[in-house]
């Protein structure tokens, strides 16, 4: 009996294509956050803040510590067990809360969703270190070049970070195509570089048993407890595993990760150990120690470029986690560029660019070093590990129907190793992990505050609506006059007549020829199929009720899903006209409103709203306004 198995045909919808090519493509696009840990995770280990001289005891618990953690995290519960949580081929945190919200009601389902909104804000935070510790680190490694370099470290990382961001409006699709190659080049010389310090000191190799680890923790119990907070830098990325199922599939991403990536981290690791054992003042800087003389500027170079492809992979997935974000109700509408006339998914959002942009540059101006960031990193990456292993435990209950004893064998093993680590970060709190503390508790304060302020306006809203029932009523017994063209008005629930239709009727006493009343829906899974995109229902002569449902991965486009439906009459995007109806909240004025509530307004009244989120071409728009108390 397969003691993981998901009884689940979902996992069958993987991408296209030949399982080598989407393996490399996987390489450039999900491992370069954990693919370059090795420049700053181990230094970080022999650090002031853990305590640990260089011995061989030392030495060896430590690299069990993280060998044993990259295989008990990465290989056994993300590879073995989340990556077989597939909602219809498509992964990350979203999705996996969506599959367990489907079996739940009442408290439960609103649990789950306050973990997956936390899951959501703790990414985001994370996402923000990474280009920050990745591309400083990288910049480090000039000093192994020439000794003066070091006073161009920061300025040199501020430097390719703002390129980095600049180049957002320009999408990804041309430095995409070198993401692969450079990350196959990247991991073949980590591992020829772990090999020759390996080759320094052969006995580094007994790291690979686990009671070294055991042994460490048993004779230096603080100082171990203290480690597992550097441990923790070597699985940083493992996210992305699961958040970039559907764009490559679980057997490309699995492959991947066992012939390439992480025997490369092993062998890089195990390497630095060697290194250390023979010298240990190469413990500041094992990576960049291990390089031979004469390679140091190639390898600066390939760093260089490794961590930006890390720093451009965080940053594509926080457009995503944002796109999806807002598609769920969790964030407002923000304008969205595509990038791409080919690639569905190449987007930008230029407000995340620029918000990103103003904490990345704080957060290398505000630490200073790889090593300081490194104290900041850790809480948020072990919280979202936490999240993840909570919504699997549903999923393998509600979704998989995994007795309680086979939950209790995978899940409580993981869950310990996942709280533990989650512990030891938190202890750096003051250390820096403050600030990306700081980060996920304002998204998840804005996020709360949209969801819970936009429930308001709705409700509020609904008290003012007149059903479609007794708006047609009122068109039979007033009698109505057709005017050439077809309207399109938009309306938040089916069953209400949209305000700009009952304001056209009763200021003009007419009706288009072609009337269509649009309902537009958010699915709890990431695709919806072709044939259940729309459905339309004539309810009288030229007036149609049209519902249109989207995936939360989906790029919604109106126009052109609307001209691909099958009506009685041919539908011209080009000569619609739209009537949007848009709520104006009153900021409230009773001090004992909460703050939450004045946020939502805010942003409320600075968001585009769905018309251009929704791709509606604004010079075929008819705005009405409508002030709402709240």
């Amino acid at each position: 009996m397969d003691l993981i198995s998901t009884n689940d045909n979902e996992s069958n919808q993987s991408p296209k294509g030949p399982l080598l090519v989407l393996a490399i493509a996987a390489l450039g696009v999900i491992y370069g956050d954990i693919g370059t840990s090795p420049l700053y995770a181990l230094q970080t280990a022999f650090g002031d803040t853990v305590g640990l001289a260089v011995t061989p005891m030392h030495v060896y618990g430590l690299l069990s510590m993280f060998i044993w953690g990259l295989t008990i995290i990465v290989t056994v519960k993300y590879v073995m067990v989340v990556m077989r949580a597939s909602n219809k081929g498509e992964g990350g945190t979203l999705a996996l809360s969506a599959l367990a919200t489907r079996f739940l009601k009442g408290r439960s389902r609103r649990l789950v969703m306050v973990v997956s909104i936390i899951g959501v804000s703790l990414f985001a935070a994370d996402a923000v270190l990474t280009p920050s510790i990745s591309v400083l680190s990288a910049m480090e490694g000039m000093s192994s070049v020439t000794p003066n370099a070091t006073k161009y470290e920061v300025p040199g990382a501020l430097f390719i970070l703002t390129i980095l961001f600049a180049a957002q409006r320009w999408g990804t699709g041309g430095i995409g195509k070198i993401f692969g190659p450079v990350m196959i080049l990247w991991f073949a010389m980590i591992s020829a570089l772990g090999v020759h310090g390996i080759m320094k000191n052969p006995e580094v190799l007994n790291a690979l048993n686990p009671y070294y680890a055991y042994q460490l923790a048993v004779k230096f119990p603080a100082q171990s407890f203290a480690a597992i907070g550097a441990v923790t830098l070597c699985i940083t990325g493992v996210e992305a595993l699961y958040a970039d199922l559907g764009h490559f599939g679980r057997r490309a991403i699995n492959l991947s990760w066992i012939i390439v990536v992480f025997p490369a981290l092993t062998l890089c690791y195990l390497g630095q150990g060697g290194l250390i054992l023979s010298n240990a003042a190469a413990a500041k800087n094992p990576f960049f120690a291990l390089v031979p003389l004469g390679y140091e500027l190639p390898v600066v170079i390939l760093a260089t470029l490794a961590t930006v492809v890390a720093s451009q992979a965080v940053i594509s997935g926080m457009y995503t986690i944002v796109h999806q974000s807002m598609l769920v109700g969790f964030l407002p509408w923000m304008k969205v560029l595509h990038t791409s006339k080919t690639i569905r998914g190449q987007i930008t959002i230029p407000t995340v660019t620029f918000l990103m942009y103003i904490a990345v540059i704080a957060a290398v101006i505000g630490f200073g070093s790889s090593s300081r960031l490194a104290n900041a990193y850790g809480l948020t990456v072990t919280g979202t590990l936490v999240c993840t292993t909570f919504l699997a435990v549903i999923v393998a209950r509600k979704h998989w129907k995994w007795p309680i004893w086979r939950c209790a064998i995978v899940f409580i093993p993981i869950g310990i190793v996942d709280l533990l680590f989650f512990s030891a970060n938190a202890t750096k709190f003051l250390d820096g992990a403050w600030f990306t503390v700081a980060i996920a508790a304002a998204l998840f304060f804005l996020i709360w505050s949209w969801s819970k302020g936009f429930k308001i306006l709705m409700q509020s809203s609904a008290k003012r609506e007149v059903s479609l029932q007794g708006f047609l009523e009122e068109v039979k017994a007033t009698g109505e006059r057709r005017v050439p063209g077809t309207g399109v008005f938009p309306a938040e629930s089916v069953g209400a007549a949209p305000r700009p239709l009952i304001a056209m009727f009763r200021r003009f006493g007419c009706m288009f020829e072609q009337t269509i009343l649009l309902t537009v829906t958010t699915a709890d899974t990431p695709y919806v199929e072709r044939v259940d995109r729309l459905q339309a229902t004539e309810i009288q002569s030229g007036l149609w009720q049209v519902n249109i449902c989207y995936g939360f991965a989906e790029l919604p486009n109106v126009p052109k899903t609307l001209s691909e439906c099958a009506l009685t009459f041919p539908i011209d995007p080009e000569t619609m006209t739209y009537f949007i109806s848009r709520l104006l909240p009153t900021m409230p004025t009773r001090l004992s409103e909460t703050l939450g509530l004045r946020l939502f307004v805010l942003m409320y009244g600075h968001s585009p709203g769905k018309a251009k989120f929704h791709l509606i071409p604004q010079d075929q728009t008819v705005t009405i306004f409508t002030r709402v108390d709240i």
